[in-house]
C-alpha cells in the first residue's frame, strides 16, 4: 500500500498575489480589496515585497485612530517584516508558522520571486484538524488576558 504524500504548501496556496504599493493610500488598498473580494494585500516597494495589508490594519491603525485613509500611505499601517515560506513546506510547517507569528496568512516564495499566498483558510480548507494548531496560542493568549485583567482587579479592590 503506497503511503499519502504530506501536503505542501505548493498543493493548497493561491497563486495570483494581489498586490499594492509601499507609497499607495490606505483609501486605493481598501478599493483593490473590494474590487476583489479578499482581506489582505501584498505590499511591494520597487517591486519586492516588504509587508502585508490587512483589513485589521486598516480598522485598528486607520479608522479606530481617525486618520485620512486617502492621505495615510500603506507604509504606515501595513504589517511587516513579510514571513514567507516555500511551496516545498509542509502545510503542518505553515500552520506553525501562522501559529507562532499570530498571523493568518504566508507570503509564498520561491528563488525570491513571489508565487502566491496561503492562508488559515486555505489550510482548514484541506485540512480541518490544523485549524486546532493555528487557534492553539490565540485561546491561550486570551486566557492569559483574562487572567491578568482579573489580577488588576483584584488589586484595586
Amino acid at each position: 500500500m503506497k503511503e499519502i504524500e504530506e501536503l505542501t504548501v505548493g498543493d493548497v496556496m493561491t497563486r495570483g498575489v494581489i498586490t499594492v504599493n509601499v507609497d499607495d493610500p490606505v483609501k486605493k488598498a481598501a478599493e483593490v480589496m473590494k474590487k476583489y473580494e479578499i482581506s489582505a494585500l501584498l505590499v511591494l516597494q520597487k517591486g519586492e515585497g516588504i509587508g502585508v495589508l490587512t483589513e485589521r490594519d486598516i480598522i485598528c491603525k486607520v479608522v479606530a485612530d481617525s486618520k485620512d485613509a486617502s492621505k495615510t500611505p500603506v507604509s504606515t499601517v501595513m504589517s511587516h517584516p513579510l514571513i514567507t515560506v516555500s511551496p516545498e513546506s509542509s502545510v503542518d510547517n505553515a500552520a506553525r508558522l501562522m501559529r507562532d507569528n499570530s498571523i493568518r496568512r504566508l507570503i509564498v516564495t520561491q528563488k525570491n520571486k513571489i508565487a502566491g499566498i496561503i492562508t488559515e483558510s486555505d489550510i482548514v480548507r484541506v485540512e480541518p484538524e490544523l485549524h486546532l494548531l493555528i487557534r492553539e496560542k490565540a485561546r491561550m493568549e486570551i486566557s492569559d488576558a483574562y487572567s491578568e485583567t482579573e489580577r488588576e482587579n483584584r488589586k484595586e479592590e
